[in-house]
Formats: C-alpha cells, sequence, structure tokens
C-alpha cells in the first residue's frame, strides 16, 4: 500500500511540475502589456515590464471585452479572456513620446496576441510602432496591414527608411494568432505565427544608445493614430533581446499550459501575475 502511494505521489508531483515547467515565460520583457491586469484603463495601458511607465489611451482607449480566444493552429479554446478592442479610428494606446517608457534596442523581439476583426477604418490598417522620437528617418520597426490581411514590417535604420518588406504574416478576419518578430542586429529579422517560422530577411544595424519611445499599440506613431488597426490585441511584450524560436514556443506554453490529455487550457493567472 505504501508502495502504491508513493507511486501515485511521484506522479502528482512530476504532473505538477510539468505545468509549473509550462507556466515558465521567458523573462525580463521590457514590455509587458496584458489587456486582463490593467488597472490603469481606461487613461493607459499600464508596461509589466522591466522598463515601467505606461502607454497613455490616444485619443481614446479600445474597448475592454472579454470572450474566447481559439488558435486552431495550437489546439487552443479558451472562453473568458480579457482583451482591448478597437471600434475606431484614434482609438489606441502610446501617448506623445514624452509620456510613453522608453525602451533600448539593438536585439529585439515583439510579440502580440492578436485578431484582425475587419477591413480598415481608414486608408489602411497600421499595427504597431516602436521609434526613436522625433520617428522619420532615425530608428524603429513600423508594423501594418498593406493589403488585405498579411502584416507587413518598415524599418527605419541607417539614417532613413528601409521600405516595406513582407513577412508572411496572415491575419485572417476574425481568427486569434500568436505573432511574434524578431530581430538581430545587422543579421536578420524572422517572423513567427503560432510558434513557427514563417520568414526570414536580412537585418539592419540598431543603435542601442537611440531610445525608442514613440510607442503606439494599434498604429504606427502617435501622429498616425487616425490609421487604427482594425482588431484586438490581448498580450503585447517586446524583449530587449532576439529570442528563439524554442523561446517563442515557451511564452505560448506559458500562456497557454497543455494539461495531461495534451489539450491545451489557459492559464490567465500566469499570464496576469507572471512579471510581479
Amino acid at each position: 500500500m505504501k508502495t502504491v502511494i508513493s507511486i501515485c505521489a511521484t506522479i502528482f508531483f512530476l504532473s505538477m511540475a510539468c505545468v509549473v515547467a509550462f507556466a515558465n515565460v521567458v523573462p525580463d520583457p521590457v514590455l509587458y502589456l496584458n489587456a486582463a491586469d490593467n488597472p490603469a484603463h481606461p487613461d493607459a495601458w499600464e508596461n509589466l515590464g522591466t522598463a515601467g511607465g505606461e502607454l497613455p489611451a490616444a485619443d481614446k482607449a479600445p474597448e475592454l471585452e472579454e470572450g474566447e480566444i481559439k488558435i486552431p493552429a495550437l489546439g487552443i479554446s479558451q472562453p473568458g479572456v480579457t482583451y482591448y478592442t478597437t471600434k475606431d479610428s484614434h482609438q489606441t494606446f502610446g501617448g506623445p513620446p514624452a509620456k510613453n517608457p522608453e525602451l533600448f534596442f539593438e536585439d529585439w523581439t515583439l510579440e502580440f496576441l492578436c485578431r484582425r476583426n475587419g477591413a480598415f477604418f481608414l486608408e489602411e490598417h497600421h499595427f504597431a510602432g516602436f521609434q526613436n522620437s522625433p520617428r522619420e528617418g532615425k530608428q524603429g520597426i513600423r508594423l501594418w496591414i498593406v493589403g488585405a490581411q498579411n502584416l507587413d514590417i518598415s524599418i527605419h535604420a541607417d539614417g532613413g527608411k528601409q521600405g516595406v518588406q513582407p513577412l508572411n504574416l496572415v491575419l485572417n478576419e476574425g481568427e486569434w494568432t500568436w505573432i511574434a518578430v524578431v530581430g538581430t542586429s545587422g543579421k536578420s529579422i524572422v517572423a513567427y505565427q503560432d510558434g513557427k517560422e514563417v520568414s526570414k530577411q536580412a537585418g539592419f544595424e540598431f543603435d542601442k544608445k537611440l531610445p525608442i519611445n514613440d510607442i503606439s499599440i494599434g498604429a504606427n506613431s502617435f501622429d498616425e493614430r487616425r490609421r487604427t488597426f482594425n482588431g484586438s490585441i490581448a498580450i503585447v511584450r517586446a524583449y530587449d533581446k532576439a529570442l528563439s524560436e524554442a523561446e517563442i514556443n515557451q511564452n505560448i506554453d506559458g500562456t497557454f499550459a497543455v494539461d495531461p490529455a495534451d489539450k491545451l487550457s489557459t492559464t490567465w493567472a500566469t499570464v496576469k501575475n507572471g512579471y510581479k
């Protein structure tokens, strides 16, 4: 009987250890925004990352909603998840540069748990921007949808714009997805969708002395917030280092922990408290 109890106890603790392992995300994001843990709403989106501060609402905050997140490629289906949804133009997070936290990038990683909800409000979708102010020709990263659904990137480096490059990230209308873009200074820009690499291209040198302070979630910059992304965003993470594909998947698993039946269920308590 003691042997049976011992075996059961061992199995229990091993299973608990597996859950804890999956609950770990890559530490020390400089920017970590989570719609499920934002006491500053509706005035700002609080940064739970190491850079601190917050992104003010501009001109007004996207609406806080709750619903189901499904990611078919990962087998994820979870009700009762909190996220921000834009309903109109000029509804983003990220104020004038002086009011935003400052990030410093040489290598960098940007992650988003997001969904495109429909066609653009105005002439195009902007998605997010991380730039040095004044933004034109200095240094930064712009993400936008030029056509119907593909998310592309425009880099500012080497004293000027480097043009729009395809990332092969597809934001299908009404579908949640986990996307990540990783830049290694002077070497490469790699894009991941739902944990898998989808594109790789040459990178650009980034100067870590230039602060990234024109930060916008839902547009490319504070000045261009009229081109608001028509979508929903639950989580944003930015790192001042290049994450590997294994680390990208570690972050997904840290948000969606695997249960013993190999189904995926959301561990939102971990998401909310992972950096506190």
